[in-house]
């Protein structure tokens, strides 16, 4: 049965332009990826799959992604739109059906939700070659990027000393609280899809006009810069608060990788080694809009400080309600951050140990019995929807006995919205080995107090 995670976050959880000029510092001689999670020769295969599925669960997931593109043939594009900043409000704790842009929800709303049907199509169209889907892709990107207005922390000038925003309101549910900077870094699933369609249509054979290629990559900066805006609340609140008893919580929280996994992306499709740095290991980047600064909270930093010696992670130990569940969800931005790395031909994240020698192989080692259902996670629900993971997992490390055994726990028809998609006929079938090959020339509520 097709199961779509539209939040794809833990079980119990309460969820909630114009083109910029462009100046990049272009990769040497890594060379950018078919898309942004798989490789030529993965391609190639999925290529077969699609046509001649190789067992029913290949064909069940494929089906929902045809279904899904098929679908989106008929989609027309809804940008958040906003002409002044000022009437943008937080609006995390219920739901906003008033029919206004004028929310941090609605603006991640929106473009999670429409960026995803950017990447299906544009997926679809990189599988089987019609252009029929990656023009209907690039009309809704167009049309985003023309009107497309990103919530950037830096229009509402931040005080990270003080903690402070324009027009800032003192309780977690009121108009404008400092979650509202925290928060507005979810915006990372619209970046992440949209950098991800761009490289599926433009790495596999479809053509732009030099000015919709300009508008796509002012576009997609322009989000990296609102993430990135969001993900300075964290790092140089931090930077500023060293003794703090909330210091540990903002080098370590899951919102740093899932801004990071956004900022990657668009490193990507931007083909800036300056930003790839910043994410993976806390190089400098200007983003053109806040200034040149040195990320403290690297991935790798991310990965010592977050998982402990046993593997067990950040969320777990400060019981995170639910702890399984929001460890898998910190787990999910850190594993695909090093399969985008693995694409690019690199070794930096999947197998990089903190000072205490864990990595990702020892924390999805330590949680790989609770997708086994040995011990089960309390009340949290399935677990299983996190199996995909070991996918990745039994590809690096494929003499785990439990790696395998936890991907065959996976939903055939899961998809997952935020990132990859399809992810059973996308990573079900990889070759083991961990070495890619050359490349072609409404989120969790949390509340957090400084």
């Amino acid at each position: 049965m097709e199961t779509l995670n539209l939040r794809h976050k833990p079980a119990g959880l309460k969820k909630w332009f114009v083109a910029a000029a462009l100046s990049v510092t272009a990769l040497p001689a890594l060379a950018a990826p078919a898309g942004l999670f798989i490789t030529d020769t993965d391609l190639a295969r999925l290529r077969t799959s699609y046509v001649n599925p190789p067992d029913t669960a290949t064909r069940t997931s494929y089906d929902a992604q045809r279904r899904a593109a098929e679908n989106a043939l008929d989609d027309v594009a809804d940008p958040f739109t906003v002409a002044n900043m000022s009437t943008v409000r937080y609006n995390w704790c219920s739901s906003d059906n008033d029919g206004i842009d004028n929310s941090l929800a609605d603006a991640q709303r929106h473009i999670e939700s429409q960026s995803h049907v950017m990447r299906v199509l544009a997926l679809q169209y990189a599988l089987t070659r019609e252009a029929r889907f990656a023009d209907k892709a690039l009309s809704l990107m167009k049309s985003w990027a023309s009107a497309h207005t990103p919530v950037n922390i830096y229009d509402f000038h931040p005080n990270f000393q003080n903690a402070t925003i324009d027009g800032m309101t003192s309780e977690f549910c009121s108009d404008r609280p400092w979650n509202f900077a925290l928060d507005a870094m979810w915006q990372t699933y619209g970046l992440t899809n949209v950098s991800d369609a761009y490289l599926l249509m433009t790495r596999n054979g479809y053509s732009l006009s030099t000015a919709d290629d300009a508008l796509l990559k002012g576009w997609i900066l322009k989000m990296a810069q609102a993430v990135n805006s969001s993900f300075h609340a964290w790092t140089k609140w931090a930077d500023l608060h060293r003794s703090s008893g909330s210091f540990e919580r903002y080098r370590n929280d899951n919102h740093l990788s899932w801004s990071m996994i956004g900022l990657l992306a668009a490193g990507v499709a931007l083909n800036d080694n300056n930003l790839i740095s910043y994410v993976i290991e806390g190089g400098t980047w200007d983003d053109q809009r806040s200034g040149p600064y040195a990320n403290p909270s690297s991935i790798r930093n991310v990965i010592d400080g977050a998982i402990e010696a046993n593997g067990r992670m950040y969320e777990e130990r400060i019981k995170r309600d639910p702890p399984i569940g929001y460890s898998f969800f910190h787990l999910e931005p850190m594993v695909l951050i090093a399969r985008i790395d693995e694409v690019l031909g690199q070794n930096r994240v999947r197998s990089y140990k903190g000072a205490d020698g864990a990595g990702l192989e020892t924390s999805l080692a330590n949680y790989a019995p609770y997708v086994l259902g040995t011990p089960v996670a309390g009340g949290e629900g399935n677990i299983t929807n996190y199996g995909w993971l070991y996918f990745f997992a039994q590809r690096w490390s494929p003499s785990t006995a439990s790696f395998p055994q936890a991907a065959a726990r996976v939903s055939a028809g899961q998809m997952i919205q935020q990132a990859a998609g399809p992810v059973v006929f996308l990573f079900k079938d990889m070759t083991s080995g961990g070495t890619a090959e050359p490349k072609r020339p409404m989120p969790p509520v949390i509340t957090v107090d400084p």
